[in-house]
C-alpha cells in the first residue's frame, strides 16, 4: 500500500528535533501493529481473529486519542519555536535598521505566520509543496541575511558597541575594512573602530583636520571605556606634539598615532620643562581663556600705564617692570571687554616723518612711545593733506585765527625753543631746524605768543642786528670805551658777533655786550679750538689708515671664509655621492645611474662607514628618499629594529626597494607571513628582489604561487639573480629529462634482457 505509515519520510528540516523523534516513534508502532495483524492472518487462527475483532472501536479510538495528543505537543512545541525564532531574526533586523519596537513587534507577527505556514508546507505528503516549504524557509533566512547586510553596510559600530569595521587613514578621507590587522592595499593597520572614536572619523571625513592640542590639562583617554581619544607626533625637535584627531602631521606629514600610557607621561615631563620657560604675549581674541574640560585658567594678564590689558600664555613676571602676572577671572574678562567696547569708538593718529600712522586707543602707543592724539572731524583734513606730501609752514601772519569757529578745535601748531619764544605752523608736523613735533595749540600758548609778538613789534623799530667778523671789526668805541658789540655762544662754545644789540635769529636768545673776560676768553676758545683741529685732524688720518688695515683684514677674512664654505659645500656634495659608492642596492630603479651598486655580501665588509656616510646624506637631504633607504640598508648589520622601522617607512610611501628589506628583516624574525605581504607589495611596485624572495618563499611552502613565473618577471626585467635562477631551473629540469630518458633506455634495456631469456628458456 503506498499511502502506509512506513513508507514516509519524516521531515527533518522545519518541525524541530523533537517532532522527528516523536514522528519515528509512531512509524515504528505502526510498522509493529501491521506485523502482528500479518502474523494473525498468516496463521489462520480463527479464535486469535475473533478475539481481536470483539472490540474494533476501542482499538480505533485508542489510536486517534493518541495521534491528538501527538499532533497536539507537536504544534506547541512546533509554535513556540517558530514564534521566538522569528523574534530573533526580526530583533536582529530591527537593531540594524533602527525601527520602533511596536513596528518590529508587527515584523514578529508577520515573520511567524510566515515560518509557520512554510513550516506546515513541509510535513505535507505532496513532494511539490514540501519543496515551496524548504523554498520559502530558504528565502525568509536569506532575505534576513541581506536586510541586516543593507541596514548595516554602512555602520561601523553596532548599538551595542561592538566594533563592524577597522578605518585607515588616508590623505582625503577615512578608508574602511571589515576585519582589523594589515591593510593588503596600502600595507598600513586597519585600526578597529570604536564608539569613542566614530565621531572624530566622521570630522575628518568632513574636511576637519588635526590640530595641535594646546590644554594644559587635556582627557587623553575615554572616561567611560579608557580609549585614546588623543594622537600624537615625535620628533627631535620639538618632543611630543598631541592632537584632537587622528591624520598626518601638518609639517612632516606623517601619520599621527593613538597616545598610550607611556607617551601621556613622557609628554607630562615634557610640558613640566616647558612650564619654566617664559611667559609670551598672546592675542587674547584667538586664545582660550580657560580650559574647556577643567574650567581652569590659561590666561594670565597686566594692566599697563595706559590702562590698556596685556596677556600671557604663563604665569611669570612682566619682563619690563618685573611685575607679577595675575590669574584672569571672569570679571577681568568683563572688565576688559568693556574696556574696548569704550575705546572702540576713538580713533587717535601719530605724526610719523613720512605718513600719518592711525590707532584705536588715545594715549601712549606701546609701539613708538608716542602721544596718540584724539582724532576730530577739524583735523581730518590737515591729516589728508600731511598724507599727501605736504609739510608745516611758519605762519607769518600778524592775527591767525588758532581755533576752529565752530567747534573750537585747535588747528595751528607749535614750538616753543630754549628762550621761550614759541614759533607757529599750521600744520602738524615737525619742526624743520630741530625735527621736534609740532603741538597743537592751547589758550595759554596763544596768549604767550600774543605777548611775544607785542615785545617783538617794539623791536622792529630798531635795526636788526647783523653778524660781523671780530677781527675786522673795533670791540670798543675809541672815544668812550663802550662796547660796539655784542656776541651769543652757542651750546657748543662757539662764538658769533654781532654790531647791534637785539636777538639771535635762529634761537631767539638776546644777545650779551662784549666785555674784556669775553674776549680774553673767545681767543682762548679760538687758540684750543685750531689745537682740536689740528688732533681731530690727526686723529681722523689715523683712523682712516686703521680703517684702511681692518678693510684689507676683513677682506682676507671673507676670502678665507668663502673657501671654507665652499669646501663644507662641496663636502656636502661628496656625502651624498659617497653614499651611493658604499651602500646603492645594485638592483634598486632609484639609484644613482653613476654608480653600479653595492651587492649585500660585499656590503657587509663597509656597512660601518655607510652608515656614518649616509646617515649624513639623509639628515643633509631629508626628500630624498634614495639615501634613507641605503642608510636603513647599511644598518640592517648594526640595528636591526631601527632599519626594519625605516624600511616599512619607505615601503608606505611607495619606494620598491624597501618592500623586499624589509621583507628580509621580517623573514629574520619567523615572521613569514608579514614579509610574504611585504614581497608581494614589493611584486606590484616591480621590485624584481621582492620577486626573487617570494619564489624562494614558494619554494619552500611558506606561500603559494608560479615561482617560475615570478623568477622569469624579474629576469625581463634584468635581475641576474633571477636569470641565473631560471638557468639552473631549466639544467634541472633538462637533467630531469635526461634521468627519465636514461631509466626508460634501461627499462627497455631490461624488458629485452627478459624477452630473451623467455624466448631461449621456449626454445
Amino acid at each position: 500500500m503506498s499511502n502506509e505509515p512506513s513508507n514516509i519520510t519524516p521531515p527533518e528540516s522545519g518541525a524541530g528535533f523533537s517532532f522527528s523523534k516523536l514522528w519515528r516513534r509512531f512509524a515504528k508502532w505502526c510498522s509493529e501493529m501491521r506485523a502482528y495483524l500479518a502474523s494473525l492472518v498468516s496463521a489462520g487462527s480463527a479464535e486469535k481473529l475473533g478475539a481481536a475483532s470483539k472490540s474494533p472501536l476501542k482499538l480505533l479510538v485508542a489510536l486517534l486519542a493518541l495521534l491528538i495528543v501527538l499532533l497536539a505537543i507537536y504544534w506547541i512545541l512546533d509554535k513556540l519555536f517558530i514564534y521566538f525564532l522569528a523574534r530573533s531574526y526580526v530583533e536582529q533586523i530591527a537593531e540594524a535598521l533602527d525601527l520602533n519596537k511596536h513596528l518590529a513587534d508587527a515584523f514578529v507577527y508577520l515573520t511567524f505566520v510566515a515560518l509557520a505556514f512554510f513550516s506546515g508546507m513541509i510535513i505535507r505528503f505532496s513532494k511539490a509543496k514540501r519543496l515551496i516549504g524548504v523554498l520559502g524557509i530558504v528565502g525568509l533566512l536569506t532575505a534576513h541575511s541581506l536586510i541586516l547586510w543593507w541596514g548595516t553596510r554602512h555602520e561601523i559600530v553596532s548599538t551595542k558597541g561592538e566594533a563592524l569595521k577597522c578605518y585607515v587613514i588616508t590623505r582625503d578621507t577615512v578608508r574602511y575594512g571589515e576585519r582589523p590587522g594589515i591593510d593588503p592595499q596600502t600595507g598600513r593597520k586597519c585600526r578597529a573602530v570604536t564608539p569613542e572614536i566614530v565621531e572624530r572619523l566622521r570630522e575628518y571625513e568632513k574636511g576637519n583636520r588635526p590640530k595641535r592640542v594646546v590644554e594644559s590639562d587635556p582627557t587623553f583617554f575615554d572616561l567611560g571605556t579608557g580609549e585614546p581619544v588623543i594622537w600624537y607626533a615625535k620628533s627631535a625637535s620639538a618632543g611630543i606634539e598631541i592632537f584632537d584627531l587622528m591624520g598626518f602631521h601638518p609639517d612632516t606629514g606623517e601619520e599621527l598615532i593613538p597616545v598610550t600610557r607611556e607617551v601621556v607621561e613622557e609628554w607630562k615631563h615634557q610640558k613640566q620643562q616647558e612650564a619654566r620657560q617664559a611667559p609670551q604675549r598672546i592675542d587674547p581674541k584667538k586664545y582660550a581663556f580657560f580650559d574647556p574640560i577643567t574650567g581652569k585658567q590659561r590666561v594670565w594678564y597686566r594692566r599697563a600705564e595706559n590702562s590698556d590689558y596685556e596677556f600671557y600664555d604663563r604665569e611669570g613676571f612682566h619682563p619690563l617692570t618685573g611685575e607679577r602676572l595675575a590669574v584672569v577671572t571672569r570679571e577681568v574678562i568683563d572688565g576688559w571687554r568693556k574696556h574696548i567696547a569704550e575705546n572702540a569708538a576713538q580713533k587717535c593718529y601719530i605724526i610719523t616723518r613720512d605718513a600719518v600712522r592711525y590707532g584705536d586707543h588715545p594715549g601712549i602707543d606701546p609701539a613708538t612711545g608716542r602721544q596718540c592724539r584724539l582724532l576730530t572731524a577739524e583735523v581730518l583734513g590737515r591729516l589728508h593733506e600731511y598724507e599727501k606730501g605736504n609739510r608745516p609752514q611758519k605762519i607769518e601772519s600778524a592775527e591767525p585765527v588758532f581755533f576752529d569757529l565752530r567747534t573750537g578745535e585747535p588747528i595751528v601748531w607749535y614750538y616753543k625753543n630754549k628762550s621761550g619764544d614759541i614759533e607757529i605752523f599750521n600744520l602738524m608736523g615737525f619742526h624743520p631746524e630741530t625735527g621736534e613735533e609740532l603741538v597743537p595749540v592751547n589758550k595759554e600758548v596763544v596768549e604767550l605768543w600774543k605777548s611775544q609778538a607785542e615785545q617783538h613789534k617794539k623791536l622792529v623799530t630798531r635795526r636788526a642786528p647783523q653778524r660781523v667778523d671780530p677781527d675786522k671789526f673795533t670791540f670798543f668805541d675809541p672815544v668812550t670805551g663802550k662796547p660796539r658789540v655784542w656776541y651769543w655762544r652757542s651750546e657748543k662754545g662757539e662764538y658769533e658777533f654781532y654790531d647791534n644789540p637785539g636777538f639771535q635769529p635762529r634761537t631767539g636768545d638776546q644777545l650779551t655786550a662784549i666785555s674784556r673776560e669775553t674776549i680774553d676768553a673767545w681767543r682762548k676758545d679760538v687758540a684750543l679750538n685750531e689745537k682740536r683741529l689740528k688732533e681731530e685732524q690727526l686723529e681722523k688720518e689715523r683712523a682712516r689708515q686703521q680703517a684702511l688695515e681692518d678693510q684689507r683684514k676683513r677682506t682676507e677674512a671673507d676670502k678665507l671664509a668663502k673657501a671654507a664654505e665652499q669646501a663644507a659645500i662641496e663636502k656636502d656634495k661628496t656625502v651624498g655621492i659617497l653614499c651611493d659608492q658604499q651602500a646603492a642596492n645594485p638592483h634598486d630603479p632609484k639609484k644613482s645611474p653613476d654608480v653600479a651598486g653595492v651587492p649585500y655580501d660585499v656590503l657587509k665588509f663597509q656597512y660601518k662607514d655607510a652608515v656614518d656616510v649616509c646617515g649624513r646624506a639623509a639628515e643633509k637631504y631629508p626628500n630624498e628618499l634614495r639615501y634613507q633607504y641605503q642608510f636603513a640598508r647599511a644598518l640592517e648589520f648594526d640595528n636591526l629594529k631601527r632599519a626594519l622601522q625605516i624600511h616599512l617607512k619607505l615601503a608606505r610611501l611607495q619606494y620598491s626597494a624597501a618592500f623586499d628589506n624589509a621583507g628580509g628583516i621580517l623573514i629574520r624574525q619567523k615572521k613569514y607571513a608579514d614579509a610574504v605581504r611585504q614581497f608581494k607589495l614589493g611584486v606590484r611596485h616591480g621590485d624584481t628582489d621582492s620577486m626573487i624572495s617570494l619564489a624562494d618563499l614558494i619554494q619552500k611552502g611558506y606561500a603559494e604561487g608560479d615561482y617560475v613565473e615570478l623568477y622569469a618577471q624579474a629576469a625581463r626585467r634584468g635581475n641576474e639573480g633571477a636569470q641565473n635562477a631560471l638557468e639552473k631551473i631549466q639544467m634541472e629540469r633538462v637533467e630531469q629529462q635526461r634521468q627519465k630518458q636514461n631509466e626508460a633506455e634501461q627499462q627497455r634495456r631490461a624488458l629485452e634482457m627478459f624477452g630473451a631469456i623467455v624466448r631461449g628458456i621456449a626454445r
